[in-house]
C-alpha cells in the first residue's frame, strides 16, 4: 500500500505545520505527517519550514537568532489566505509548535516523517524523538537534503530510519546505510518503474514530494511507490481509499 503522507499537514485548509494543520491531516486519513525543524537560539527544535518567520507569521527574524519564547509569541495562522482574501486564523492563538510538543500530540498509529532543515538540528531531534510513542512504534522517518544531517542521525541512532531527499543516490544511501530516497516527484519521469525496481534491489525505500494531481497519484501508487508527501491528503485518500 502506498502510504499517503500529510505535506506540513493539511496546508491548503490549515496553516502549514500547525497542530491545527496536522489535526486535519489526520482526520482526513492520512498515514503520516510530516514537518519541518529548526534550531533556535537556546537549542529548542521550531517547528517550522522557512528559516525565518516572515512568510508564516505576524513577525520578523532568523530562527536560528530566536529563543522559543520569542517564536512561540509570534502568530502562526497570521499569513494563512484562503479564497475571498480571509485570515481566518490571525488572532486565533496559533503558535509555531516544538517538536516535543507535536510528538506529545501525535495520536497512536499516525506516522511521523521529520526533516531537518540544517545539520544542527541533529543531536536535539533524535534526543527528542528517543523514547516517543512513534519511535517505538516504528513510525518515524527522519529526512533532509543535507547528507550531513541524516549521517549524523545515523551515527547518533543506527536504527532511527533515515533518508535523503535527493535522487538519484541509491547508492549512495546504501552506502551510507540509510532506509529510503524521498526525492521530488519530477526526479521520478514518467515511468518511474526503473527507479523503483532498482531501490527493490537494494532494498531502500522509494518515495517522492510533493503529489498533489489525483491521476499521477494513482499511477505512483500503481508502480508501487513506498509513499508520496501530498498538500491535499483529503484527496489522496479519497483517489487511493481507505487507509488499510
Amino acid at each position: 500500500m502506498t502510504l499517503v503522507v500529510g505535506h506540513r499537514g493539511a496546508p491548503t485548509q490549515r496553516p502549514e505545520n500547525t497542530l491545527p494543520s496536522f489535526e486535519l491531516a489526520v482526520e482526513q486519513e492520512a498515514d503520516a505527517i510530516e514537518l519541518d525543524v529548526h534550531l533556535t537560539a537556546d537549542g529548542q527544535l521550531a517547528v517550522i519550514h522557512d528559516a525565518t518567520l516572515e512568510r508564516t507569521t505576524d513577525q520578523s527574524g532568523a530562527v536560528a537568532e530566536m529563543s522559543m519564547v520569542a517564536i512561540r509569541a509570534a502568530d502562526a495562522g497570521y499569513r494563512f489566505q484562503t479564497d475571498g482574501d480571509a485570515y481566518p486564523y490571525r488572532g486565533t492563538g496559533l503558535h509555531v509548535p516544538t517538536l516535543p510538543e507535536v510528538l506529545e500530540w501525535l495520536p497512536d498509529g499516525t506516522g511521523l516523517v521529520v526533516e531537518l532543515k540544517m545539520s544542527r538540528a541533529a543531536d536535539a531531534t533524535v534526543a527528542a524523538l528517543r523514547g516517543s510513542r512513534v519511535l517505538e512504534a516504528g513510525l518515524v522517518t527522519v529526512i533532509s537534503f543535507e547528507e550531513q544531517a541524516i549521517d549524523r542521525v545515523r551515527e547518533l541512532d543506527p536504527t532511527l530510519p533515515t533518508g535523503l531527499l535527493l535522487v538519484p543516490s541509491l547508492s549512495w544511501a546504501v552506502e551510507h546505510r540509510h532506509q529510503g530516497v524521498y526525492p521530488w516527484e519530477g526526479d521520478l519521469g514518467m515511468d518511474p518503474m526503473p527507479l523503483i525496481a532498482q531501490a527493490n534491489a537494494y532494498g531502500i525505500r522509494l518515495g517522492c514530494y510533493v503529489v498533489n494531481e489525483p491521476q499521477r497519484m494513482q499511477h505512483l501508487a500503481a508502480t508501487g511507490l513506498w509513499g508520496f508527501v501530498t498538500d491535499v491528503p483529503d484527496i489522496a485518500r479519497a483517489t487511493l481509499g481507505r487507509a488499510g
